[in-house]
């Protein structure tokens, strides 16, 4: 079964398969930034791209699933605010490609194989533009040996050594693992009271020209 008919599958059900909040990593690390124009690459059910929306960001979601999008253009048919400005996109993320660029480019929890990846993420950082902050967060590869949950195999499992050399261009903030206390989240694994896992987390703002 190809990857996007898996992912089609298990947004098929009418339960989330993710928490309706946005991710809370992400909204620590996207506060205060000033709304523009956002792009969530790998928007799944949609949950972090209708944050933005909700702060006043002009966002573009992009999945490759039609099943999540679907679901994502439901739940921000249930906010609070009327008028989400939300564009959703039904494309792989290897494939989609703005150049009139973006003033966030966030990349949560996409872990493909590095074959793909060497095609999405130069992408991604790309359509950064100047003044722009590019935000990534997702399954370290230390995770594996040193956390709970995610996937247990290392070539979807991109680090901070891996996407730092990429930045270059950049004013990096933080680039290095955050632990995520998952007793009471959604989605990102199963466990108890105390687990943790390890999460790889990049924030960084293109410089002006």
């Amino acid at each position: 079964m190809a990857a996007v008919d898996k992912w089609n599958e298990r947004y098929a059900g009418s339960e989330l398969v993710w928490s309706k909040s946005a991710n809370k990593e992400f909204v620590n690390q996207a506060t205060g930034l000033a709304p523009g124009r956002a792009l969530d690459l790998g928007s799944g059910e949609g949950r972090n791209a209708i944050w933005l929306a909700e702060q006043g960001w002009q966002v573009t979601a992009v999945d490759f699933s039609q099943a999540g999008t679907d679901k994502g253009q439901q739940l921000a048919g249930g906010s609070a605010k009327s008028d989400l400005e939300i564009d959703w996109v039904v494309s792989d993320a290897c494939d989609y490609n703005d150049e009139s660029g973006f003033d966030l480019v966030a990349v949560l929890y996409l872990h493909t194989t590095k074959a793909e990846r060497d095609r999405w993420l130069p992408n991604a950082i790309k359509m950064v533009r100047p003044g722009g902050s590019f935000i990534y967060i997702g399954h370290d590869l230390d995770n594996i040996e040193q956390g709970v949950g995610g996937p247990q195999v290392p070539e979807v499992l991109p680090n901070a050594a891996e996407i730092t050399p990429l930045l270059g261009g950049f004013d990096i903030s933080y680039a290095g693992i955050i632990e995520r206390h998952i007793a009471t989240e959604t989605g990102h694994g199963t466990g108890g009271e105390g687990k943790v896992a390890l999460d790889c987390l990049i924030n960084a703002v293109r410089e002006k020209n």
